[in-house]
């Protein structure tokens, strides 16, 4: 007898009504209890020594033994397990529980775990899907919906895997994506540079604080340690160490450090410190240690900073360019010699207007009052000095066609100087 028809029968009693509505009350209130209880039932996956798991859940013992779990198991039946043979337990979802309900009431057809599959998926239940449709394809193996969903690819008649068909283009799959075989190793050095990368960046941050601390001896060591430094996988840490130095002997120190690891950020940084920074000395130090580096090419962005709009820089990158001695400069450091640059002029009352004169054009030029943006034409000491170097002692002082006129018969007499040694 169920408990609805026992609360009936407990309503047609000859006791007085109000006892026969209350104990029927009661009787329903429990079963409704008992059946959300069943809703809401948990189960645990039991994980053993030996690599397997049992489902079930975990029950009260009588036994005055410890050692022992007693599991209710998920397909009916108990068993005692030794704790020491199990090493993890698992709490199971309600969703978990409800899957297990319903794959042990289905059939074994394919429209069954096809059901399954799908309800699997809706719910993120991944591992169980698949199985479902593994079964699938044993039941059936040409079965089309399973084999797409579990990522087969028809190619010239046969079902492959999305990982057979980018094999056989020539690709693996590397942290979720397909690359080519000679990627992955590009891949995987990038990796480990980055590894190194920071554990240089903590490695240095700890030297720098030794060599200011207390402790003479560790100073000495940490001081030796970065003098001693060799490693290019260090270049990213060194040359960040020294944009953030403010300390100008140990600014000095990183600037050795970073020319002789003689890699392209370390360059890199070396070429903007010696145009940028403000300190004389720094600037000087960087472009001696680039220079004694030897390393081709130095000129370069050099000969691009004589385009710079700020003239002081211009002006630092012709010197660079003199100390550097490479003849290439010479053309760009002719067009150096006098340069355009803008300038705003002027704070007064914009209702107030101001007058100038042209030496160039001979006229005046009227305009409103205010802060005023001018262009001015600009000689270039450092790049006359630089091109009086080069050129051997030469001078036409800021006369530019002298210069190319100059530099002209230099090419021809080179030319020609050539020819007879062929």
């Amino acid at each position: 007898m169920d408990i609805l028809h026992f609360a009936i029968c407990i309503l047609q009693s000859p006791v007085p009504a109000v006892q026969r509505f209350h104990v029927a009350r009661l009787v329903i209130g429990l079963s409704v209890t008992l059946v959300l209880a069943a809703g809401v039932a948990r189960g645990d996956r039991f994980q053993l020594t030996g690599g397997g798991q049992v489902e079930g859940r975990l029950i009260e013992s009588n036994d005055d033994d410890k050692s022992l779990l007693v599991i209710e198991l998920t397909d009916g039946g108990r068993l005692k397990i030794p704790r020491s043979e199990v090493t993890r337990i698992e709490s199971r979802s309600a969703v978990e529980d409800e899957y297990n309900t319903l794959a042990r009431s289905s059939p074994d057809t394919i429209e069954a775990h096809l059901r399954l599959a799908e309800w699997c998926r809706e719910r993120k239940l991944r591992d169980n899907a698949q199985q479902h449709l593994a079964r699938i394809l044993e039941l059936d193996p040409d079965h089309e919906a399973a084999r797409a969903a579990l990522g087969f690819r028809q190619k010239d008649g046969q079902w492959m895997t999305r990982d057979d068909v980018m094999a056989s283009r020539g690709l693996v799959l590397y942290e979720g994506r397909y690359v080519a075989p000679q990627h992955v190793e590009l891949l995987e050095r990038q990796k480990q540079t980055k590894i190194s990368q920071a554990d240089w960046a903590k490695h240095l941050e700890q030297l720098r604080r030794w060599l200011t601390g207390r402790r003479q001896d560790r100073a000495a060591e940490a001081l030796a340690e970065i003098q001693q430094l060799r490693d290019p996988a260090a270049t990213e840490a060194v040359v960040a160490m020294l944009r953030r130095e403010d300390d100008p002997a140990l600014r000095r120190l990183w600037i050795e450090v970073a020319s002789r690891l003689n890699r392209r950020p370390a360059i890199d940084a070396l070429v903007e410190l010696s145009l940028t920074d403000p300190d004389p000395e720094i600037r000087h130090d960087c472009l001696d240690h680039l220079i004694k580096s030897g390393r081709p090419g130095l000129a370069t962005p050099y000969i691009r900073a004589l385009k710079d709009s700020d003239n002081e820089m211009v002006n630092r990158a012709a010197a660079a360019l003199g100390q550097i001695g490479d003849r290439d400069a010479i053309n760009p450091l002719i067009d150096a010699l006098i340069t355009k640059h803008r300038f705003k002029v002027g704070d007064g009352d914009p209702n107030q207007h101001a007058y100038a004169f042209s030496p160039d054009s001979g006229a005046f030029s009227f305009g409103g009052g205010g802060p005023q943006i001018v262009t001015q034409a600009l000689r270039n000491p450092d790049a006359l000095s630089a091109l009086v170097t080069l050129s051997d002692g030469q001078s036409f002082d800021y006369d530019q066609r002298q210069w190319r006129r100059w530099l002209a018969a230099q090419s021809k007499l080179h030319a020609v100087d050539v020819r007879r040694d062929q």
